[in-house]
C-alpha cells in the first residue's frame, strides 16, 4: 500500500486514491489514508472509470463535418463568382456573396476544388504615363492653389470650361492625394451614399425653385443680410439672385418679375417653403394673374427644394467664405460675378460636367411677349374690400385718421394692396395710393410699435396703367 505524500494537492490525492480502489485494496482502509469518505470515493471511480472509457474509444480522422457542408445552391454561386471575377479574392468573394457567404478558407477550397485558378490582377502598363504640358500641369496647381476645396470633378469641369484644358478628374484626385500626403494630412472616410428620389423637368424655365439662405451676418452691423435665388430646374442656373437686408412677400415678387424680364420668360411653376416671404395674398394673386403655379414645399421638408438647398451648400462654400469680412456693399457688389461664373463656367454632375447656360439656351415654350413684361407689375394686385367714405373723405384704419380725397367724401371706394401700396379704385382706375400701407399694417401688429405709426395718414393722388393682356409663346 503506497501512503499519501504530504505535500500533494487535493486532486493528486484523489487520483491516487481512486487508484488504490482499482487496485483492489479495502474502502474503508483507503478512506481512513487519504482522507476522503467512502461515499466521495465511489463517486470518483465512477467518474474515471467513464472517462477511461470514452480515452479508449475509437475516433474517426480528420474534421468533424465534412468538407463539402456548403450547399449546392452555395457553392454554384461561389464557383460562378470566381469564374466571372478571376482576380478576386477569397475576402472579396466573401463580401460580394454578403452574409450568406462561407469563410475566406471554405472560398479557397472551393476554389481548389473546382480547379479554379485566381489570375493576378492587371499588369503595370508597357507605355510610359502621359505627363502634362507645362501650361496644363501650371494650371492644375494653381486651381488646387485658388479651390482645394472642391472635389476632382468639380475641378475637371471648371478647368475645362474656363480654360478649354481637358484634365481627368483622377489626375486631381491624384495630385490631392499627393498634396494631402506632404501636409501629413488623410482623407476622411467616405460617407455613404443615401438613396435619393430623383425628378428632373424636361425643359427649361419649367419650374424654378425659391428660398432665401439666411446665414449671412455681416461684420460691422451684425445684421443677417439674406441670400434670394431663383434656380432653374431643367439647367441649375440662376436666373436671379441678390443679397437684401429686410426682404418679405413684395421682394420675392419683384425677383420673380427681374427673372422674367432678363431671361424674356414666364415660368410655368415656381416653388418656395413655407417661409413669410413666400406667401400671401399679394403673391397668390400675382401668380394666378401671371399664369404661373404657386406651389410650397412640405412642412419641415427642405427635401423638396433640395436642389437650390444644395446650390446654397456650393454659394456658401464658394463666395461668401471667399469673402473676409462679410460687408454688405462689397457682397452685393461682387455678386453677379460668381453668378456668371456658376451659370457659365461651374461644371455640374447632373448635366456630365457642363455649365448650366448650356441647357438655358435650349428652346421652350415660355416666351412672354415684351409689351406684358412691360406692365408686368400691374398683376401684382388683389382686392382687400369696400368701403364708403366719410364727408371729409376719410375713414378709420390702424386706429388712426386715413384721409384718401375730399372729392371722394359720401362715395364707395374699393381698396387693392400693390406692390406700391394701398390703392383707392374707382371705375376700375386708381384715384389714390398709401404707399407704406405694408409697413404700417406690420407695425399695428405689435403693441409697442404702434406708436411708430404717425396720428393720421394720407393718400396721394396716382395715376396707373392698365394690365395687357398675358401671351405666353414659343420662342423663336
Amino acid at each position: 500500500m503506497t501512503q499519501p505524500s504530504a505535500s500533494s494537492s487535493p486532486s493528486d490525492l484523489r487520483v491516487q486514491a481512486v487508484l488504490a480502489l482499482l487496485r483492489g485494496e479495502p474502502a474503508a482502509q483507503v478512506s481512513v489514508d487519504y482522507g476522503i469518505d467512502r461515499s466521495s470515493l465511489y463517486k470518483f471511480r465512477s467518474r474515471a472509470i467513464k472517462a477511461i472509457c470514452e480515452a479508449v474509444k475509437d475516433q474517426p480522422r480528420g474534421p468533424k463535418l465534412p468538407h463539402n457542408h456548403v450547399s449546392d445552391a452555395l457553392e454554384k454561386e461561389t464557383v460562378f463568382l470566381c469564374q466571372v471575377r478571376p482576380s478576386f479574392s477569397s475576402y472579396r468573394i466573401a463580401k460580394r456573396l454578403g452574409p450568406k457567404a462561407p469563410s475566406p478558407r471554405t472560398i479557397q477550397r472551393i476554389r481548389k476544388r473546382h480547379h479554379l485558378a485566381r489570375l493576378t490582377k492587371r499588369q503595370r502598363p508597357l507605355d510610359p504615363a502621359r505627363k502634362l504640358t507645362q501650361r496644363t500641369d501650371r494650371e492644375v496647381r494653381n486651381l488646387l492653389h485658388e479651390k482645394f476645396y472642391l472635389g476632382p470633378d468639380r475641378l475637371a469641369w471648371d478647368l475645362l470650361n474656363s480654360k478649354g484644358i481637358h484634365v481627368s478628374p483622377s489626375t486631381f484626385k491624384r495630385r490631392k492625394r499627393k498634396w494631402l500626403e506632404a501636409t501629413a494630412n488623410f482623407f476622411a472616410p467616405a460617407p455613404s451614399t443615401p438613396a435619393w428620389r430623383f425628378y428632373e423637368r424636361h425643359h427649361p424655365h419649367s419650374l424654378w425653385h425659391g428660398d432665401f439662405l439666411e446665414k449671412i451676418t455681416l461684420s460691422d452691423t451684425g445684421q443677417t443680410a439674406y441670400h434670394l435665388a431663383l434656380m432653374d430646374d431643367y439647367s441649375r442656373g440662376y436666373v436671379f439672385c441678390d443679397l437684401i437686408l429686410n426682404p418679405d412677400v413684395r421682394t420675392t415678387i419683384r425677383a420673380i418679375i427681374v427673372a422674367m424680364r432678363q431671361w424674356q420668360v414666364i415660368p410655368k411653376a415656381i416653388i418656395f417653403d413655407n417661409g413669410s416671404g413666400f406667401k400671401g395674398n399679394l403673391l397668390s394673386a400675382f401668380c394666378e394673374q401671371v399664369g404661373i403655379r404657386l406651389i410650397h414645399t412640405a412642412v419641415y421638408h427642405p427635401q423638396t427644394n433640395g436642389k437650390l438647398e444644395r446650390g446654397f451648400r456650393d454659394d456658401m462654400r464658394d463666395y461668401y467664405k471667399q469673402h473676409t469680412p462679410w460687408l454688405f456693399e462689397p457682397l452685393r457688389r461682387d455678386l453677379p460675378a460668381y453668378v456668371h461664373y456658376r451659370n457659365y463656367v461651374r461644371g455640374h454632375r447632373a448635366l456630365d460636367g457642363r455649365p448650366s447656360i448650356t441647357r438655358l439656351n435650349e428652346e421652350h415654350s415660355r416666351a412672354a411677349s415684351p409689351e406684358v413684361l412691360d406692365h408686368i407689375e400691374s398683376y401684382a394686385r388683389y382686392e382687400i374690400g369696400r368701403r364708403t367714405l366719410s364727408a371729409a373723405g376719410g375713414f378709420r384704419m390702424f386706429n388712426r385718421e386715413v384721409y384718401v380725397d375730399a372729392m371722394l367724401a359720401e362715395r364707395e371706394v374699393v381698396f387693392f394692396e400693390s406692390l406700391e401700396g394701398l390703392e383707392a379704385r374707382m371705375d376700375g382706375q386708381c384715384v389714390a395710393l398709401l404707399r407704406d400701407y405694408r409697413t404700417y399694417r406690420q407695425k399695428a401688429v405689435g403693441f409697442y410699435s404702434q406708436n411708430e405709426i404717425p396720428p393720421v395718414l394720407y393718400f396721394e393722388p396716382c395715376a396707373m396703367d392698365g394690365s395687357p393682356r398675358i401671351a405666353v409663346a414659343n420662342r423663336l
